[in-house]
C-alpha cells in the first residue's frame, strides 16, 4: 500500500512539474515579446534602391500587344537592338503590354524610367504618343518613337519612320552610354 501511495504521489508530482514548467515557459515568452523597448513604434522598413550594378547602358523597347501582333516592326526593331547589344556592352530589354492608348501606356513607360533605361524605343501609336509627356518629366532619358503618328516632339525625342528604324536604333545603341544621373 505504501508503494501505491509513492507511485500516486510521483504521478501527481510529475504532472504538477510539467504544468509548472509549461507555465514558466509561457510567462517568459510573453514577457520577452511584450517587454518595452523590444519593438519600436513603427516597424523598420528596409530602404529599397533600384540600381543597375552592371554599370552598362540600358536600352528598352516598349510596344503594345496589338501593334506587335499586327506588324513586323516590333520584331525588326527588337532584332536590331539584339544585334547592336551583342556587339557592345549594352543591356537590352523588351516590354510588350496591352495598352490601347497613351494614357494606358504611360505607367509602363514610367516603369522603364524607374528601371533606369537610358534609351527607350517605342513602336506604335499607343506608346509613341505617351512619350512627349514623359520626356518632359525626365529629360535624362533619351526616347525614340517608331511609327508613333506624332507630328512633332520635344527636342530629346527622335521620331522615326519604320523604314529607317533598324539603322537608327543600331547607331543609337552603339553610341549609348550609361546615364549616372538619378531619375526623379
Amino acid at each position: 500500500m505504501a508503494v501505491r501511495r509513492l507511485f500516486r504521489y510521483r504521478r501527481h508530482s510529475a504532472r504538477g512539474l510539467t504544468a509548472l514548467a509549461a507555465t514558466i515557459a509561457a510567462t517568459v515568452t510573453a514577457a520577452a515579446l511584450l517587454w518595452p523597448g523590444h519593438h519600436s513604434a513603427a516597424p523598420h522598413q528596409p530602404r529599397v534602391i533600384v540600381a543597375d550594378v552592371s554599370g552598362r547602358a540600358t536600352a528598352c523597347l516598349a510596344s503594345d500587344s496589338a501593334t506587335a501582333a499586327r506588324t513586323s516592326e516590333v520584331a525588326q526593331v527588337w532584332t536590331a537592338m539584339q544585334t547592336a547589344g551583342t556587339q557592345g556592352t549594352k543591356n537590352i530589354q523588351q516590354l510588350i503590354e496591352p495598352a490601347a492608348n497613351a494614357t494606358q501606356a504611360q505607367p509602363y513607360l514610367a516603369s522603364l524610367i524607374t528601371q533606369h533605361c537610358d534609351l527607350i524605343i517605342t513602336v506604335g501609336p499607343a506608346f509613341g504618343q505617351a512619350v512627349p509627356a514623359l520626356a518632359k518629366a525626365d529629360p535624362t532619358v533619351r526616347f525614340t518613337a517608331v511609327d508613333s503618328s506624332l507630328t512633332s516632339s520635344p527636342a530629346d525625342v527622335t521620331l522615326v519612320e519604320p523604314q529607317q528604324a533598324n539603322e537608327l536604333v543600331q547607331q543609337q545603341l552603339q553610341g549609348l552610354r550609361h546615364n549616372t544621373t538619378s531619375h526623379p
